[in-house]
């Protein structure tokens, strides 16, 4: 078994992934939605697109239930709306923003909402109910008005949410997997940075590091040689020891996934000429990878990382990160090591036994211990201190 076969072997379907649950995934939509209906069935009269300016006006929030309700992305709402108001003017002839036109600026969604309570908010109302419009507001909402309240909520949570929340979770699936790595790395006793990473993966920023001295930069940052990782682990003098990269991909990982092989190609090199002038402290390079996203384009993305990585773990196979600490000489403790025979055969279990478990002075067994110190469960398998 190679690498790539290994990890074809433990790869996770995205069911497996975990969720970051530090992040909603529905918001209450299904109930903004509701009053949104219902504001409507109440308050129709004049022309349609005057209603809608009145609704959204009257609760600027609504911005929201109504793009979920047409089926317009986060992103995709912003940008058009983006490029609408670099193009809009007042009936005065004044400009809706303040860059000029050879100066575009992308505003959030957010910023867009704020608008429809500040100055000139009559004007906002019309510009984003228009857009709104010629996205056949009218005619969905016309046939939303004939059905309940049950019926709306039906339709939201097994039509409309269903591709709201996919966009969202492959997002939070990453932030999960980088979680439960920082947490094996934590539970094996290593210094990691950012310290709460196995905490909050989103609480910070991801750390810059200058490869040509192994110091953390600030973000704003941007030379050769400085690169971005989701985790740091340090030894007891607080210099650098393994730089950690976490790639998730539950689908195509597309031209974004090659270009981040490629820059692990790259930073390969770099680590590489920073160990030939400090042999005494080498860093080492990890892979927090997994998905079977990779399986669109293999020889573009995931083989060419696993050539490169000093090593890498998946969802199943977090056990390892504790194993490859220990064997380079970062922590210790790990005595014995019982995976799951669910899970890995004879073969696997021999292979992971001589790649892995072996070169880190530590034991397979078949069988629980009858006495440990602590044990840990990661991913498939359970260590014995």
């Amino acid at each position: 078994m190679d690498k790539l076969q290994e990890f074809w072997y433990c790869v996770a379907p995205q069911a497996d992934i975990p969720l970051y649950k530090g992040g909603s995934l529905d918001g209450g939509a299904a109930a903004g939605l509701v009053a949104f209906v219902d504001y409507c069935r109440h308050n129709v009269r004049g022309t349609f697109s005057q209603a809608i300016q009145r609704a959204l006006l009257h609760n600027p929030d609504f911005v929201h239930d109504i793009r979920l309700l047409l089926g317009i992305s986060n992103k995709r709402f912003y940008l058009d709306m983006t490029y609408l108001a670099h193009m809009a003017c007042t009936q005065t002839g004044e400009r809706l923003v303040e860059e000029r036109r050879e100066n575009l600026v992308k505003h959030s969604t957010a910023w867009f909402v704020s608008r429809l309570s500040g100055p000139q908010r009559e004007e906002w109302a019309k510009l984003v109910a228009s857009y709104f419009l010629s996205n056949d507001l009218e005619q969905i909402v016309t046939a939303f008005l004939s059905l309940s309240e049950r019926q709306v909520r039906e339709i939201f949570n097994n039509l409309i949410a269903p591709k709201e929340i996919q966009q969202k979770q492959a997002k939070y699936r990453g932030h999960g997997a980088e979680q439960a790595a920082a947490r094996s790395f934590f539970e094996a006793g290593a210094l990691i940075y950012p310290p709460n990473k196995h905490l909050a993966p989103m609480a910070e920023r991801d750390p810059n590091v200058n490869l040509a001295n192994m110091e953390v930069v600030s973000h704003e940052a941007a030379a050769a040689g400085i690169h971005s990782f989701d985790l740091l682990v340090k030894d007891r003098e607080g210099d650098i020891r393994v730089l950690v990269q976490s790639l998730i991909h539950t689908s195509d990982p597309g031209q974004y996934g090659v270009n981040k092989s490629d820059e692990t190609v790259e930073i390969r090199k770099l680590v590489d000429q920073y160990n030939a002038a400090h042999p005494a402290k080498p860093v080492y390079l990890m892979g927090n990878v997994d998905g079977v996203g990779f399986s669109e384009n293999p020889g573009g993305t995931i083989a060419k990382m696993l050539g490169v990585f000093d090593s890498f773990a998946q969802i199943n196979t977090l056990f390892k990160i504790s194993l490859y600490l220990q064997e380079i000489g970062l922590t210790q403790g790990v005595r014995q090591v019982m995976l799951d025979d669910d899970y890995f055969s004879p073969r696997a279990k021999d292979y992971f036994f001589h790649t892995y478990i072996r070169p880190a002075g530590a034991r397979l067994i078949s069988l629980p211990p009858e006495k440990a110190v602590r044990q840990v469960r990661a991913g498939r398998a359970t260590l014995f201190y």
